[in-house]
């Protein structure tokens, strides 16, 4: 599991742009979006932060690993 900083996540949209991007990438189980904690975790397997970082911008936002 990954997890993600997303300060500017702030709605369901977010969640929806999130989701749909990230989980275009082969290997990605889950995709959970916390609009409290403004966190996104991320499940899978072989999955690599260059490539979920790059998907989290394609999304339209900046994010930083956390773990």
């Amino acid at each position: 599991m990954m997890q993600f900083s997303v300060p500017t996540v702030s709605c369901h949209h977010c969640q929806v742009a999130i989701q749909g991007e990230v989980s275009k990438i082969a290997g990605v189980q889950s995709v959970d979006v916390d609009l409290e904690s403004k966190t996104v975790k991320i499940e899978g397997d072989h999955l690599g932060v260059d490539e979920l970082l790059a998907a989290l911008d394609e999304a339209g936002y900046d994010a930083k690993l956390i773990n």
